[in-house]
């Protein structure tokens, strides 16, 4: 005990002795490395009065801030920009309010951050601070994204981003870095990890930067890297490269910040993926014993909770599982609920302005929305018209040319009626003799095999006269219905031989060859059925017809006529 008091004696005096000489900077660089050691020193800073009161209280919140502890850093800022002495130094005024702004966004403590960031934004265009500016679109983005408002967080980051990118000094590139790590976190968070390693590579590229840099605090460039290989780390598994992991999980241990309470608690995310599942409980631990009960409410707890259900329950520890899960859902609740706590649409006109402005942006965009959909449809509607003109239109001339095409058709008929000669002939007698080999029966085929004979020992008058009889002779005892006859019957009804036959009809037929002769009968007979019968369903008038194949019959009748048999009734009908 006597050591212990002989040892705290000797630590007072040194504090003593170092803060008469210790500058500013050098003790925000002190709090870097040690800020719970840093308090001793600020106490007694504070009883000989070697620094205003308001730096104090600022180097105190930074203290408490560096340990995760928001509520004091809170309370300690907040007397800091409450004392008038501090409005002479315009930059500890900025730090402070970046300072109160970052605590009350972590901590839920959603009015207040509102507050702290239109009196920052505020503040930074009547000083002309762009750091300060850039931090604070930093936080807003955080507290719309406490808000569920996830589009204007990454707006809101990415613009702070763009405006720290044209800024030089080292400070800025400091911000930039922390920036870069806020949006890495929101692209993890939103299940984007490929989008999250792009932004860490961009990150890295600028962490190596500034290890050339002599105007770098080298305990502030730890701590960032610090942080920027914990979560490359966990990346490397969230994208497939596993190999990176351990080199990432190298280089953050090789930090000093690896060693503090908060370093063990960012790194307990790459414990989990490896497996490491003690280490989590253990750093999780150490954590908890520390936290103070008026810091419960914020995502570091609420983070390190559900990292030690994750260990819980893949140890089998589902009881202690349940229970962290338990606690954190508590804490979501009353970062959720807790009105008296946020009161975030009562409790300064500054949030109701965030949420007046958020919801306007809503109904704006709805609005335009909708007037796209309108026009969308507007043009659809168009398009839709014109396009049932079109076919109207195209209907229309259809059936004009049907109706004009029935017309002739039906006089096509007429005088093919009128025309039918009187007289009669003899009917043929199909009989074969009897050493003649039997013919197919069928005739309605499109191949003709037979070859050209030479028919010029015979006049052109007599072969038309031939074929002259011979078609009035089928047309009147109508053979092209009789499906028996074979194509020696027809050649014998002409009375030559079937080589002349053939010649005869390639002359004097349209087709030049039996099949289609007698398929053009066919058709023409089809067409007085139509006329004769309108019930008859068409099956049956390409039955009757001799054309039994109805998708024969209806290509044969719209190759020849141009009209198809079923709008050539229908027009007939019409007419009729």
């Amino acid at each position: 005990m006597k050591r212990f008091a002989i040892l705290v004696l000797y630590n007072l005096l040194a504090f003593s002795i170092y803060a008469g000489v210790i500058p500013f900077q050098g003790l925000r660089e002190r709090i870097a490395r040690d800020p719970e050691g840093s308090l001793l020193l600020l106490d007694s800073l504070e009883e000989r009065g070697a620094l205003p009161q308001y730096g104090i209280d600022y180097l105190r919140a930074l203290s408490y801030r560096t340990q995760s502890r928001y509520y004091m850093c809170m309370h300690y800022a907040t007397h800091a920009l409450n004392n008038l002495e501090i409005q002479r130094d315009s930059v500890l005024t900025s730090y402070t309010y970046m300072l109160l702004a970052e605590s009350s966004v972590v901590s839920f403590q959603l009015a207040e951050a509102a507050d702290m960031i239109t009196k920052g934004k505020e503040y930074a265009e009547k000083a002309n601070d762009q750091l300060l500016r850039a931090n604070m679109l930093q936080m807003e983005g955080g507290l719309y994204r406490n808000m569920g408002v996830l589009n204007k967080s990454y707006e809101c980051l990415q613009e702070a981003v763009s405006l720290l990118s044209d800024i030089s000094n080292a400070e800025a590139k400091f911000l930039l870095s922390h920036c870069m790590g806020y949006l890495m976190g929101y692209y993890i968070s939103d299940r984007k990890p490929q989008k999250a390693w792009e932004v860490g590579l961009q990150r890295e590229r600028l962490l190596r930067s500034l290890e050339s840099r002599t105007d770098v605090d080298v305990h502030v460039l730890d701590r960032h890297k610090g942080f920027f290989y914990s979560k490359m780390a966990y990346l490397s598994y969230q994208v497939k490269k596993p190999q990176m992991a351990k080199k990432y999980a190298d280089m953050f241990y090789s930090t000093v910040f690896s060693t503090t309470s908060m370093g063990q608690l960012e790194i307990n995310d790459f414990l989990l993926e490896s497996g490491d599942y003690h280490s989590v409980l253990v750093h999780s631990k150490a954590y908890f014993s520390e936290l103070d009960a008026s810091d419960s409410l914020n995502v570091i707890y609420l983070r390190t909770l559900y990292q030690s259900g994750k260990a819980y329950s893949a140890l089998g520890k589902y009881s202690d599982a349940y229970n962290a899960m338990m606690q954190a859902y508590d804490i979501r609740n009353k970062m959720r609920v807790n009105m008296e706590r946020n009161q975030i649409f009562d409790l300064t006109d500054v949030t109701d302005a965030v949420s007046r402005e958020y919801e306007l942006e809503k109904a704006a965009y709805r609005v335009q929305m909708q007037h796209r959909i309108i026009i969308g449809l507007v043009g659809i509607m168009a398009f839709l018209l014109l396009l049932f003109g079109g076919l109207w239109r195209a209907l229309s001339v259809i059936k004009r040319k049907n109706s004009k095409m029935a017309e002739l058709i039906l006089e096509l008929d007429d005088q093919r009626n009128k025309l039918m000669p009187k007289y009669s002939f003899p009917q043929l007698e199909m009989t074969a003799d009897a050493g003649e080999k039997k013919l197919p029966q069928e005739v309605d085929t499109a191949a003709e095999g037979d070859t050209d004979t030479d028919t010029s020992g015979a006049t052109v008058p007599e072969n038309e006269s031939l074929f002259l009889k011979f078609d009035q002779q089928v047309k009147e005892q109508k053979l092209y219905l009789n499906y028996k006859l074979t194509r020696d019957d027809y050649a014998h009804l002409m009375g030559v031989d079937r080589n002349r036959f053939a010649s005869i009809l390639k002359l004097f037929t349209a087709g030049g060859n039996l099949s289609c002769y007698l398929n053009d009968l066919r058709l023409e007979y089809s067409v007085s059925l139509f006329r004769n019968h309108p019930d008859w369903p068409i099956s049956r008038v390409a039955t009757e017809s001799a054309l039994p194949s109805l998708s024969t019959f209806y290509r044969l009748f719209k190759d020849k006529y141009g009209i198809s048999p079923n709008s050539f009734r229908k027009t007939f009908l019409k007419k009729k």
